[in-house]
Order: structure tokens, then sequence, then C-alpha cells
């Protein structure tokens, strides 16, 4: 695989399918070299940072880890805390994640844009501190030389998943989890010395850690883009060769002269969080940007299934196929589970640690969905998604579906709003190409071609664009919020 990790290190090979050999291979193998040393002496000075500030090799940056892990310990920090990182990952963020895992502490990236009080809440929930400020006198600190190794169940990290759908839960993952996931991406979509991956995502979210471990375990460099610098600038001045994005993230790229050429440059786009609009897929694949489509989770360290190299429209515009075959199954009510070596040690509650799982290791996604006859995953919605109105039951994500194949429609979001008489009724927001409000009587006209009565939503509201923070995807919560804040005009919501 050209990687720092190779598979003698730590093996996931499953040839029979079962699960048998990889669990056996497990328990032979817990003890996991560290990609960053073993990058720091094959290659030493290949590049391993790169920011505004220049270039930093892979063996200066296992230098200031060292450095940096050694600065924590004398700090009080000690293996088994949780510990949690503020503020917007640049490459302090970065080195100071690495030395925490380094270490043996259990790294909490925050996501920066909560507030102080929800933040402390949270941190309080999960029993973490925050990391101590280290000052200008962190590089005197005595290095810890000794080569480092991890158990692949060490914890090591603490990830909030989205709370779109809820509260947040804490999904606590071992270091063995996220190598697991970064060899399983490799393996799919690879990269190696050389290549360079933008890191586009918070690392508060799981696709922004997954960017790292990538990067660690293939041999490429992390690129981070301080002061919030546009994406499309970012591809161009670091010479980014693979890129993860978001739906909100695409359609801006798509809308810039700019943003299409770092489409067509970068080598690879991989696209997540959630579901993309259909019309954003189909205009990357005729600008001819190479993008995976995946499915993933928090509680799996990422992805779960990707579409493959060279896959054709019809297969993009699925969720792409499983890595791990056997990893993922369909109930008979359509509902998604999910196990392997990527699923995480359980969600955290104070000192406990709760892993929901079946009697035979599966864990309920809570996503709706089948595979088709080529095994790729169509995701379909969320099981908590659905609302009843006027006893019928409402998929949102089916009306998202039907309104993206809509002309002039970019990507929209259903929410229900509640209504005396059905108790609730289907609400829209509309992005346009155009970013103009939508055309209520036109988009009435098609869909009541295309779905039942019921189904057709009662108001088209255009795109609120204060609710989709980048890197974030949208919060059905603040939606919702927002809709029943806005209301139903006299005679919506009557039947027709």
């Amino acid at each position: 695989m050209g990687g720092l990790i190779a598979r003698g290190d730590y093996e996931y090979e499953d040839e029979d399918g079962d699960g048998k050999k990889s669990s056996e291979v497990m328990r032979q193998r817990v003890d996991i070299p560290c990609p960053l040393r073993g990058g720091a002496t094959a290659r030493p000075e290949s590049p391993a940072l790169v920011s505004a500030a220049g270039t930093i090799s892979i063996h200066e940056l296992d230098a200031r880890v060292r450095e940096r892990t050694a600065a924590l310990r004398d700090q009080g920090v000690a293996p088994g805390d949780r510990v949690a990182l503020l503020g917007r990952p640049d490459v302090e963020y970065v080195i100071a994640f690495l030395a925490l895992l380094r270490l043996g502490t259990v790294a909490c990236p925050m996501n920066p844009r909560f507030p102080e009080a929800y933040r402390d809440e949270l941190l309080g929930r999960i029993c973490a501190q925050a990391l101590p400020p280290l000052g200008a006198a962190w590089a005197a600190a005595a290095t810890v030389n000794e080569p480092p190794r991890f158990r692949a169940d060490q914890p090591a990290t603490i990830i909030f998943t989205s709370g779109s759908a809820g509260p947040p839960k804490a999904a606590l993952h071992c270091f063995g989890n996220h190598i697991h996931s970064a060899l399983l991406s490799n393996r799919n979509l690879p990269i190696a010395h050389g290549d360079r991956w933008l890191l586009s995502l918070p690392m508060c979210h799981v696709a922004g850690v997954g960017v790292v471990f990538r990067c660690l375990v293939g041999g490429a460099a992390i690129v981070v883009s301080e002061n919030e610098e546009p994406i499309e600038a970012s591809v161009t001045r670091y010479g980014v060769t693979h890129l993860s994005l978001v739906a909100t993230q695409l359609h801006r790229l798509l809308a810039t002269d700019a943003g299409r050429v770092c489409l067509r440059q970068a080598r690879a786009v991989l696209l997540g969080g959630g579901a993309i609009p259909e019309g954003l897929l189909r205009e990357s694949f005729a600008l001819g940007a190479p993008i995976f489509t995946s499915y993933g989770l928090t509680e799996t360290a990422s992805q779960v299934a990707t579409t493959r190299p060279g896959d054709p429209l019809e297969r993009l515009l699925t969720s792409g196929a499983p890595l791990d075959p056997g990893s993922l199954r369909i109930a008979a009510d359509g509902e998604i589970f999910v196990r392997g070596k990527t699923l995480f040690l359980g969600y955290v509650e104070g000192d406990a640690v709760r892993r929901p799982l079946t009697d035979d290791g599966w864990f309920a996604t809570g996503d709706l969905g089948y595979l088709d006859a080529d095994g790729y995953l169509h995701v379909t919605g969320r099981r908590d998604n659905m609302f009843i109105a006027g006893g019928e039951n409402i998929q949102p994500e089916e009306i998202e579906q039907v309104l993206c194949r809509c002309p002039g429609v970019r990507e929209a979001v259903v929410v229900p709003v509640p209504h005396a008489e059905f108790g609730a009724t289907p609400v829209a927001f509309v992005r346009s190409d155009d970013d103009r409000a939508p055309d209520e009587a036109a988009l009435r006209r098609e869909l009541e071609t295309r779905l039942p009565l019921f189904k057709t939503p009662r108001r088209f509201l255009p795109w609120p664009e204060d609710l989709i923070p980048p890197g974030i995807k949208p919060d059905r919560k603040a939606f919702t919020a927002r809709a029943r804040g806005i209301g139903l005009r006299r005679g919506d919501g009557k039947p027709r």
C-alpha cells in the first residue's frame, strides 16, 4: 500500500468474510507501531504537515509531537485522562492532538462554534478537562524518546455525534478503530508519499480526524488551511490532491469558476456528511471531477461504504459499496446495521461506557436503506426523521430527493410544521440554482405529478444560509425551529 503501517504490523484481511481470521489476528497483534514514528524513520524529509507557515517534514513533526508529549506529561496530563481540544484546527492543534494520542490520553476535539456554557456542559458529561495552556516554554521540556506503540484497543478519541436528530452523543473510539478505518479507505482510495489531503472538515467531526489518520498511515501530507482560507484557494496554493467535502462545500465550489477548476484538478474528492443532492452529483460528474460518494457515521470512525475508482454515474448516485465485506446488513424493516473493527467502543456517559449492540454484535444505525444487485448501498432516510401527517407516514428524504430532480432546485430540506387538523404538515426549504426565492407555484405543479398530495410541501421557503455553518450538514432541528417560527399561511395544509 506504500504507507507507513504494513499489513504485517496490523492485519485486517478476512479471507472467508465471516470475521474469524481477523478477530484471531486482533487477539495476536494488539501492539501497533506509531505511524508517525515509522514515517520519521523511513522517510524523514517527506512532507507531513503543510500550512501558510511552511512545510513540516515528518521527522520534524515527530520531534515536535515528542516535545509536546513531554510538556503535557510535565503539566500533569496522564494516560487515560480525557482532554478537550478547543479552537479551530491549525498546525499546533494537530500537533497537540497527536501528542495526546502518544501520551495515551483520550483526545476530545470540541466544536469551536459551541457556546462556552454548552461546551462546558458536554465536557462535564464525559468527565473531560480542557487542554492546559503550554506557553512558550513547552519546547524546553525533556522529551520522550522511547519508540511509541499503541494497543489496538487503547481508547483514543471521543467525538460527539452531530446531534441533528437529538442530543449529541459522545462516541469513544480506540486507536485500532481509526487505523483500520484509514487502511480500508486507503485501499479503496489510495494515497501515498507526495499526496496532500486538505483538512477541509473540522476535527470535531469524525471525517476530519479520518483525514489525519489516512495521511499518517498512507504517508501523505496533511494540509491545514489557516484563517478560513477558501477551499479553492488552498487547493491551488498548496497543491492539494485529495479533498473531503459535504454538500454545502460542493455547492459553493460548483458555483464559481475557481471552485470548478479546483474540483477538476483534485485527484479524489470524497463526499459525505449526509445525502448529496443528485443535481450536484450530476454536475460534478459532467465537470469531470473525480468524486467518490460514501456512507459513514461517527460510530464507525468515518466511512462504511464508498464508491470505487472509475464508477459510472449510476453508481455515484448511491452511497457506495461496503469497504469491509460483511460489515453491513439490511434488516427486514429496512434499517441499516453495521459491525466490524471500525465500530466504536461505545457512548461515554460520565464514567461509564455504553455499547448498544445486538446479541450478535451489530449496531443499529437508525438509517434506512437497501443494497442493490451490485451490492451498492442506497440510503433512503432516517427512521427518526419520519413524521405523521393526517395519518400518513412522511419520510422527508423521499420528498427531498424528488424536489432535487425538479428544474432549478439544487438542494432541499423538508421538515414538519404543527397543524391543528392533521397533526403536522411538510414544509420545504429550497436552494435554487440562482439562489433566488423558490417559485412555489412551479414547484407545486412539478411535485403533484410525482408525489401523493399529502406528501407535497405546503410551503416552499428560501434556503437559510445562516443555518449551515461550513463543514457541517444541515441541522434538522434548526430547520424545524425556523419553519415553525415562519408558520403556515391561511389555507396551507388543507387537503386538495
